[in-house]
C-alpha cells in the first residue's frame, strides 16, 4: 500500500470523502485501502446540505477506530468579514454547529477558509479592517474548540503571510494548500520553510496549465511533490490530503506510483 512506503515521521497520507460513490462511512472504507485519514467535504445550503446527525458521526467515529483512521473536517461555510453582518453572523454560527455535530468524532483537524472580498492580493482594499475582523471570527471559533491548533486556516489565492500573521495571532494551525500556491504562482519551498512549524495539514493536487485545479496528482511537478513530503515529514504530526475528488483520486494514486518508481 502507497501509505506504508509515503507514511512516517509524523507524517501521514488523507484523501477526500467524495472518491467513490456512497456515504462517508463508504468513502472512508475505500480510502482506508492507501491512506490513513479522511477530509470530510460539507456543504449545507437550503437547496443541498450533506450535513449527517451526531448518531452518524458516532457510527463514523467507530468505524475510524476499527480501520485505523482519522478525519479531518472542512467547515462547510466561507468565513467572509466583509459580508453583511448577519451573513457573516450565519457563516460563524455554522461553523459552530459544526464543532458541535462532529465533537464526537474529533478530528484531527478542523479546515476553515477566512476569504476577502475579492481574488488575490490584498484580500480586501481596506486591508486592516479585514485583519482586525478576521481575527475576531477565527478567535470566536478557535475558543470553541478544547485545542485551538486543531483549527488550521486554509491557504487560498492570497498572499500566505496574511494567513499565517491570522494563525501566529489566534494561536490556531495552518492548512497548507500547495495546489493553491502553484496555481496563484507562490514560491512553495520559501512558504513551506516559513510556515513549516505552524502547519497541520497539507492539501496537494494537480493544477493544469490553464489554471484548472484540484485535479489529479499527474499535473504536479514529480520533483516537488517529492520534496514536499519530505519536508514535512518529521516534527509535529501532519496530514498531507490528496484533495481531488471521484475517478482524480485513482489517477492520482496511479501518479504517485510512478513518481516513486514503486508497485504497490
Amino acid at each position: 500500500m502507497i501509505k506504508k512506503v509515503l507514511e512516517g515521521n509524523g507524517l501521514r497520507l488523507g484523501g477526500t470523502s467524495w472518491v467513490t460513490p456512497g456515504t462517508f462511512a463508504d468513502n472512508l472504507r475505500y480510502l482506508s485501502n492507501d491512506v490513513s485519514d479522511m477530509e470530510i467535504v460539507l456543504f449545507d445550503t437550503p437547496e443541498h446540505s450533506n450535513m449527517p446527525k451526531k448518531d452518524e458521526v458516532g457510527v463514523l467515529r467507530d468505524l475510524c477506530s476499527e480501520l485505523g483512521m482519522s478525519c479531518t473536517v472542512h467547515f462547510p461555510a466561507d468565513i467572509c468579514v466583509t459580508a453583511p453582518s448577519e451573513e457573516l453572523r450565519e457563516r460563524e454560527e455554522m461553523c459552530l454547529r459544526t464543532l458541535d455535530i462532529f465533537e464526537d468524532l474529533d478530528p484531527f483537524a478542523w479546515i476553515m477558509h477566512i476569504v476577502g472580498e475579492k481574488r488575490g492580493d490584498p484580500p480586501s482594499p481596506d486591508i486592516d479592517a479585514w485583519f482586525e475582523k478576521s481575527l475576531l471570527s477565527a478567535e470566536k471559533i478557535a475558543s470553541a474548540v478544547d485545542d485551538r491548533r486543531k483549527i488550521c486556516i486554509e491557504t487560498l489565492d492570497f498572499d500566505p503571510r496574511y494567513i499565517e500573521y491570522l494563525a501566529d495571532s489566534v494561536g490556531t494551525s495552518i492548512c497548507l494548500d500547495v495546489g493553491h500556491l502553484i496555481k496563484c504562482g507562490r514560491p512553495v519551498y520559501e512558504t513551506m520553510l516559513r510556515s513549516a512549524d505552524s502547519v497541520r495539514v497539507l492539501h496537494v493536487h494537480g493544477v493544469m496549465q490553464d489554471g484548472t485545479d484540484h485535479r489529479d496528482l499527474s499535473y504536479i511537478d514529480p520533483e516537488l511533490f517529492r520534496s514536499v513530503r519530505e519536508m514535512m515529514s518529521g516534527g509535529r504530526e501532519r496530514v498531507m490530503t490528496i484533495e481531488v475528488f471521484e475517478d482524480d483520486y485513482g489517477r492520482s494514486l496511479n501518479a504517485i506510483k510512478e513518481m516513486f518508481d514503486e508497485t504497490f
